[in-house]
């Protein structure tokens, strides 16, 4: 509620987590699961949540009680609305096959949310596949909640990439079934690999969905700082721009400047057509975004959109990343990998900082463009891919091409037409929609109250030359809240560095970490005192906000070898 929850989920699998198991214990014959959900919600629930909505989960099945009986107890506590848990959607193989059988199935589970809508109720239809979403969008319900699996946090960075790929996959399968049927309720994606904001982000940018619903994901450590510090980080992940006007956003990216303009118009000319496609922009200008929206309003826009950055993989890495590879293949090919051409199949492929590839994946890459199939490392058969290509580079391709670094005949595969996004710099325009964006997520993410940006703090921000683009706008935002405990912020930390101005020597480490100390003095008082919701604030670890907080003194004479924008740039949105 703290974190600025839209609305509960009462599910008896709540009473399992408190206990310390996952929520599958709640499917298995312990108690009454309509008991346990009443119980949750006259004992612990509505006595503390306010006018907050509650939307509790009905068992269809039960034969306990008559279920028009048990809906008019929900409405007579104040529960706003009905789902479907626990899920039959959960069960498979033959079991399921008898309870289907046995008319304890979907087809029950639609017609007790019909009930609930015929008593008032607001209803959610729990899928779990496609049929499941198609069944409950006939029926007319108000929203669909689209599982994505279970919530399990993957070390592996690779692994979960893939992970949230392919449940991106099913959750685009299972809202284009309830579109089938003209239905058009609103989807909330549900738990799934999607374990950071930065997940959420991912799944946003790819689909429809109106927002995110989970249990475990919020608890994974029980503390009161901990779940509102990820509630509000989630919920700062679905925060739209300041303006839903068309003329201003396309997807996640904004501007009304006649040079946005120009991409949005390039974006909806091309996109539809199946054609290669090369970005080019400086580093934080949302090349990735624009590849997105290729994706999203090509005709692959309901497969898979699958991403490679080729400058963060090493070489001998970067052919099983391509194309996968069989159990045993190398030392550490524990089972069989899929690559991302197998990923991508009849989707859209992003191949993020292109030219950074090497002469031999440059080879590797073309004779898969060329023949269109692939091989999977140590696999000895050839994979037939249908995948489109969009590739992004801060560098010119064409320039490398002329100095003999880049293949020519790669880059006439890979460039359809070549699309140039401008820098921040040359859209001074945008600020003003951008920066109280940019705002307004940060404050629902951290809970502080609204803020404003003053006239003179926008002005100054239109003299700045923008080398790290939006990217360095969000983390000059995000320090000016920090550092200023004014409602209206003036930005009396920024350094404004006019255009072709050229930065001296490295800043002294002193005055960095006398600047860092102040930030972990401020993030460390807006917390009341607590270091980890402290250093959740910053996004940095408890041992790193320690650090800060004693760098006053230890570090100075030294002098810094990053550079003055990455030593400054210490709020990361």
């Amino acid at each position: 509620m703290d974190a600025g929850a839209d609305f509960l989920f009462v599910l008896n699998a709540g009473a399992y987590r408190s206990l310390g198991t996952g929520s599958l214990a709640s499917f298995l014959p312990y108690g009454n699961a309509n008991d346990q959900t009443e119980s949750l919600l006259r004992e612990h629930i509505l006595p503390s949540c306010g006018s907050l909505p509650v939307v509790a989960g009905v068992l269809a099945s039960d034969p306990t009680r008559p279920l028009e009986d048990r809906l008019k107890t929900l409405r007579e506590l104040g529960v706003a609305g009905i789902t479907n848990w626990p899920a039959v959607g959960f069960v498979d193989g033959e079991f399921r096959q008898i309870m289907e059988a046995e008319g304890v199935g979907v087809p029950g589970e639609v017609e007790m949310l019909r009930t609930a809508a015929s008593l008032g109720f607001a209803t959610l239809g729990f899928a779990l596949d496609p049929e499941a979403a198609r069944a409950f969008a006939a029926a007319k319900v108000d929203g669909l909640v689209l599982n994505l699996g279970l919530t399990r946090e993957i070390k592996d960075v690779h692994e979960r990439r893939d992970r949230l790929q392919q449940s991106l996959v099913q959750l685009r399968a299972m809202q284009a079934a309830a579109q089938e049927v003209g239905g058009r309720p609103f989807t909330l994606a549900f738990g799934g690999p999607a374990t950071t904001p930065e997940d959420l982000e991912e799944i946003l940018r790819h689909s429809d969905v109106a927002g995110y619903a989970g249990g475990s994901v919020f608890e994974r450590l029980p503390v009161y700082e901990s779940v509102t510090a990820t509630i509000s980080h989630f919920k700062s992940a679905a925060t739209r721009p300041a303006s839903g006007a068309k003329e201003v956003t396309m997807g996640d990216m904004i501007g009304s400047s006649t040079p946005m303009r120009r991409v949005f118009d390039l974006i909806k000319r091309v996109a539809p057509r199946d054609v290669n496609i090369v970005i080019q922009g400086e580093s934080g200008t949302g090349k990735e975004l624009v590849a997105t929206l290729l994706h999203k309003l090509s005709p692959r826009g309901t497969r898979a959109f699958v991403t490679l950055n080729c400058g963060a993989i090493a070489e001998s890495l970067l052919e099983s990343e391509l194309f996968g590879h069989e159990k045993g293949a190398f030392t550490g090919a524990h089972r069989r990998r899929l690559g991302k051409f197998e990923l991508a199949h009849r989707g859209t492929l992003f191949l993020d900082e292109i030219a950074d590839l090497s002469p031999h994946a440059q080879v590797s890459l073309l004779r898969a463009l060329q023949q269109r199939e692939i091989t999977r490392v140590g696999g000895e058969g050839a994979i037939p891919v249908d995948v489109r290509i969009v590739s992004a580079s801060h560098q010119d391709l064409a320039e490398r091409v002329a100095a003999g670094l880049f293949r020519a005949d790669l880059y006439y595969r890979l460039n359809g037409l070549t699309m140039v996004i401008p820098p921040l710099r040359e859209r001074p325009a945008d600020l003003p929609l951008l920066a109280e964006t940019i705002l307004r997520r940060l404050c629902v993410q951290w809970n502080l109250p609204p803020r404003r940006i003053s006239a003179r703090f926008l002005e100054r921000m239109t003299r700045h030359a923008w080398p790290g683009n939006v990217r360095e706008l969000q983390h000059i935002i995000g320090q000016a809240l920090l550092l200023e405990d004014s409602r209206v912020l003036d930005g009396i930390h920024f350094q404004v560095e006019p255009h072709g101005e050229q930065r001296s020597s490295p800043p002294a480490l002193e005055n960095i970490s006398v600047s860092r100390r102040e930030t972990a003095e401020h993030a460390l008082q807006a917390a009341n005192g607590n270091k980890s919701a402290a250093a959740a604030r910053l996004g940095i670890t408890r041992k790193t906000l320690y650090a800060w907080l004693q760098k006053g003194d230890s570090a100075r004479g030294k002098v810094s070898a990053a550079s003055d924008f990455e030593e400054r740039a210490v709020a990361r949105p």
